[in-house]
């Protein structure tokens, strides 16, 4: 269970930023600053609270969580601030949400995780209800829309190849150095042209502190945890409360309306949640004198929520 609550929680904090960061790009704030300063004190906190946990981890590990936060993060950031500049905060964080079908699909191919039935139906109800949360969630822009969807490929990407790198790693330390990465790519783009400055005044500087402690240092280690606790497709299904969770303080922070298939949309990524985190055992009955089997061992939690 603790896998899902982290996962659960990292939607619920991943939603905060897209809101936040709106504000501050209709305040005037350009993305290289607005995410570089977020991303370089999100690194120092994680820094501070990986400590030797950081001297202890892997070069080839560590030079890799740097990396993938230079390229991959960089560019899925990147990506879906260019998409949030030319559309509404839910629209862009639904078709974020394409990057499920890469990562539930590459997971059951490479036996990761297996692709059963429960699992088909979750992965169903949460594509239709995030898309039913997006349709009546701002006017659509062609390019704010591939620009969306491009971050959901790179995405992907990224959430794959820190399954496969991070296993038996502290997600702390790798996180600080994926951030540390993330941060060096921004700051550079943002020194190169000058505006280190651009936050977008008050709005943004809240952004960036609230982004950088709630947004990154708790919800991209909660995530990863997640990930290495109940595997990446289940923890990327999860993380989806976001859909909803987003619709919720886009109403409160933008002044956004619901719509009766949002609420239907939020509705069916809630139940694809529930379903994947309920077991519904029906009772076995044999013929008279067949020899009783012996009880299953309990499933360990990881694997109950991986099956």
């Amino acid at each position: 269970m603790l896998g899902a609550a982290l996962s659960l929680g990292a939607g619920i904090a991943f939603a905060i930023q897209p809101v936040l960061g709106q504000l501050a790009l209709d305040g005037g704030a350009a993305i290289a600053p607005l995410l570089g300063w977020r991303y370089a004190l999100a690194a120092a906190v994680l820094a501070a609270l990986a400590r030797r946990r950081l001297l202890v981890l892997p070069w080839k590990v560590a030079g890799t969580a740097f990396t993938l936060g230079v390229v991959l993060y960089a560019a899925d950031s990147a990506l879906f601030y260019a998409a949030l500049d030319r559309t509404s905060a839910p629209l862009a964080t639904i078709l974020h949400y394409a990057y499920l079908l890469g990562v539930v699909g590459v997971a059951a191919l490479v036996g990761r995780e297996r692709l059963g039935a429960r699992r088909a139906t979750a992965l169903v109800a949460v594509l239709a209800g995030v898309a039913l949360v997006g349709g009546g969630a701002g006017s659509p822009d062609a390019l704010g829309i591939l620009l969306a969807l491009a971050s959901a490929s790179v995405y992907a990407a990224y959430v794959l190849l820190s399954d496969r790198i991070m296993r038996g790693a502290d997600p702390i330390a790798f996180a600080a150095l994926l951030i540390a990465g993330t941060s060096s790519s921004f700051l550079l783009v943002g020194g190169v042209r000058g505006e280190l400055t651009a936050i977008g005044a008050g709005i943004g500087a809240m952004s960036i502190g609230v982004g950088a402690v709630v947004g990154t240092v708790f919800a991209v280690t909660a995530f990863l945890a997640g990930i290495r606790l109940v595997g990446p497709g289940t923890a990327s299904l999860l993380v989806t409360i976001e859909a909803p969770a987003g619709l919720v303080l886009a109403s409160l922070a933008l002044g956004e309306r619901f719509t009766g298939a949002q609420l239907a949309g939020a509705a069916l990524v809630v139940g694809a949640i529930v379903l994947l985190q309920v077991r519904v055992r029906l009772p076995r009955y044999r013929s008279a004198g067949a020899t009783p089997r012996p009880a299953p061992r309990p499933a360990e939690p990881a694997d109950a929520l991986a099956a």
